[in-house]
């Protein structure tokens, strides 16, 4: 009764009370230890299954193995487990009943997920859902399956489980199944479907409401349990560009951080999330959140990826506060915890990137060393280094050192790509490399490096294929399987045939558009492009292609098409043209089509004249009631109209140039004359020069500008 009241204190006083009683009870043993492992006192629990160890049997790997866990003891615990699991299979006693062997199995998947191998941990809770079909139906096991399976990046699988643990759920009891809602949220938001997320995170925080409420908790404890799913919520609304619900939702968990039922892995993730939020902005503050958030008892039940995230925000922080020798340290320190990973070595990279006021070097040089030296000594894991490794010699000025042959930065970022393995056969990064190759130039570098790219996708060396018949289009292609490596390998080809059309490559173009075929042998655009390609060498196969081509015109509709008089159809000019068309063939005696007197048709009635264009009149010209005409000169600047008259402005230049007192200003000097005279000037001064005037002096110049 104690036990299924989760009073474990008063159960464990009763447990010692019985062994006081009777020393070697199995049964309070037992229960002794069941209760200092619920109450995570796992050194005690240890000592006493050393002391008893004869009492508990082959029971006492399940408890052993839990305690391990608690204190933090993985691989040990992991051990333990996996070799009494060993046993249990070739069919020793030790690894205990069905039931203890189903509680191994679920505490292994739970020290996978521990130690950051989510894959691992997935693999084993589908074991457990294998062996145990009654597992599914257990709301704890079909959480931590979920979240397990959203870890190791297969948010499917999670969807699939949740609607199936879902649909075996009575009504009654689904308001308390929100931790598994939850999870199916965050399985969305691996998806990329954000929108969904936040509607089952809504669903998650109703359904929260109810369950707790109908356990009579108070506010407070209602606020604490829904805490992960508001920092959730937060996440996405900043996934969504929604800062500021975003940083709402996070200091509405902080506020509250010193209630005893949060959790404070909780209240650190909403600390790290606000920090990455603000950026550079209010650095002091989020100093003293990261400080707070990250000690060493939440250090250590943070998960390996949230202790990556974490100090990896706390280095930028540090750079952005002006901190480098501190920067440094933490750079060094996350580099030790995470050897393997790339995100310490693409902060130093980032780092050195930037430029220095104080440095006379190149601040890339070292920068792309860095990340030249670890993507060698780590080529599994090198894709991400890489790729900055490219986008920083795409950017960097050219080679000047002395004894070194200066490479173009786009050569240099193409040939880093190209030796990306895990990217190879990726479309967009083929892409890349070939437009970056005909940037520069290098039409024959690009070619080749996409026939290798075909080659590698498993293409046939040979000239061409024989083509499909009808009879074989009908029956389907047997050539490539579907899969994610057909649909790349059709990109690719599609993308590569443009790639050669475009530069006149057409035997290898056949090749492509023959592959596109065997992959799909109904592609009438593929069979059509093969045909243009083929006609430019191969007249015969192109023949062959263009009779398995679909008519165009059905029957009954063909039409007889005089192929001389399209080629001798004169097509009409634009309105845009037609004065000018007309005007030249005025001057030349000829008459085209579009101009006034139209070449008489027989066909046709009587030669219809152009239309005369309407005059463009003033929005509330009333033609009625005409009155005053419009000013015709409307569409002209107001300067040069004829009834502008100059201001003191326009008049300052010309009173600058009057002469001797009481002389009159000669017409010659007039603003308006001046200006026409300069540029016709000008106009006969070009003339000039382009006729070989060039040593011609010219009159006036500066002599005339000084004598004013």
């Amino acid at each position: 009764a104690q036990f299924a009241e989760r009073a474990f204190g008063e159960a464990l006083a009763t447990a010692e009370a019985l062994i006081e009683t009777e020393p070697s009870s199995a049964v309070g043993l037992r229960c002794q230890c069941a209760c200092l492992v619920q109450l995570a006192r796992a050194d005690e629990a240890l000592t006493l299954l050393d002391g008893h160890a004869d009492a508990f049997g082959t029971s006492i790997v399940l408890p052993r193995g839990f305690s391990l866990y608690q204190k933090g003891e993985l691989r040990d615990a992991l051990q333990l487990l996996e070799s009494a699991l060993a046993l249990a299979s070739s069919g020793s006693d030790e690894g205990g009943g069905s039931d203890e062997r189903a509680g191994m199995l679920h505490l292994v998947a739970q020290v996978h997920y521990k130690m950051g191998a989510y894959a691992e941990a997935a693999k084993a809770y589908r074991r457990v859902l294998a062996e145990d079909p009654s597992a599914a139906e257990d709301e704890e096991v079909c959480t931590n399956a979920t979240a397990a399976y959203v870890m190791a990046g297969l948010p499917a699988d999670a969807l699939r489980l949740v609607q199936q643990t879902q649909q075996q759920t009575r009504t009654s009891t689904k308001q308390h199944m929100y931790e598994l809602v939850y999870n199916s949220a965050c399985a969305h938001i691996v998806a990329g479907d954000l929108a969904q997320a936040e509607e089952r995170l809504e669903e998650a925080l109703s359904l929260s409401s109810q369950a707790l409420q109908a356990d009579e908790a108070d506010d407070e404890e209602v606020a604490a349990e829904q805490a992960p799913i508001r920092v959730q919520k937060a996440f996405v609304a900043h996934s969504l560009g929604r800062e500021a619900d975003a940083q709402e939702g996070y200091l509405s968990v902080l506020r509250m951080k010193g209630h005893e039922a949060v959790d404070s892995t909780v209240a650190a993730v909403a600390a790290n999330n606000l920090v990455a939020l603000r950026g550079d902005r209010d650095l002091f503050d989020s100093a003293k959140r990261c400080k707070a958030a990250l000690t060493d008892a939440v250090a250590a039940k943070l998960l390996p990826s949230q202790k990556l995230c974490f100090l990896a925000n706390q280095v930028i922080l540090t750079w952005h506060m002006g901190k480098p020798t501190l920067c440094r340290e933490q750079l060094n320190a996350l580099n030790n915890a995470f050897p393997e990973s790339e995100v310490p070595v693409l902060l130093r990279a980032a780092l050195l990137f930037r430029p220095k006021a104080t440095s006379k070097e190149q601040p890339s040089v070292e920068a792309e060393e860095c990340l030249a030296v670890w993507a060698c000594k780590h080529p599994k894991i090198a894709a991400r280094p890489l790729l900055a490794l490219a986008q920083m010699q795409a950017h960097a000025p050219l080679p000047t050192a002395k004894g070194h042959v200066p490479i173009d930065p786009l050569r240099k970022a193409a040939r880093t790509l190209a030796a990306i393995d895990q990217l190879r056969l990726s479309p967009r990064l083929v892409a890349t490399v070939a437009a970056l190759l005909e940037r520069l130039g290098d039409v024959t570098a690009a070619a080749d490096f996409l026939n290798e790219t075909l080659d590698k996708l498993g293409r046939n060396k040979s000239i061409l294929r024989p083509f499909v018949n009808s009879a074989d289009a009908e029956g389907g292609s047997e050539g490539l399987q579907e899969g994610p490596l057909l649909r790349k390998h059709i990109l690719i080809l599609r993308g590569a045939s443009t790639f050669f059309e475009r530069h006149g490559l057409w035997h290898m173009v056949a090749q492509a558009q023959q592959q596109l075929l065997v992959a799909d042998p109904r592609d009438i655009s593929a069979r059509a492009r093969m045909v243009v390609a083929a006609s430019h060498f191969d007249p015969n196969l192109a023949a062959e292609h263009d009779e398995l081509l679909p008519e165009v015109v059905g029957a009954g509709e063909e039409e007889d098409v005089d192929v001389e008089a399209l080629e001798n159809l004169q097509l009409s000019v634009s309105n845009r043209h037609s004065s000018a068309v007309a005007a030249s063939g005025k001057a030349t005696g000829k008459r085209w089509v579009g101009d006034d007197v139209a070449t008489p048709d027989p066909g046709m009635g009587p030669n219809k004249r152009r239309k005369k264009r309407k005059p463009r009149l003033p929005k509330d010209f009333d033609p009625a009631k005409p009155g005053l005409m419009p000013d015709a000169e409307r569409w002209l600047p107001t300067k040069e109209r004829s009834t502008y008259r100059k201001t003191k402005r326009d008049k300052k230049n010309a009173a600058q140039m009057r002469g001797p007192q009481g002389a009159t200003v000669s017409a010659a000097l007039d603003i308006s004359t001046a200006k026409s005279t300069a540029t016709a000037a000008a106009g006969s001064s070009a003339t000039q020069l382009g006729e070989g005037g060039r040593n011609k002096k010219k009159k006036g110049g500066k002599k005339g500008a000084a004598a004013w």
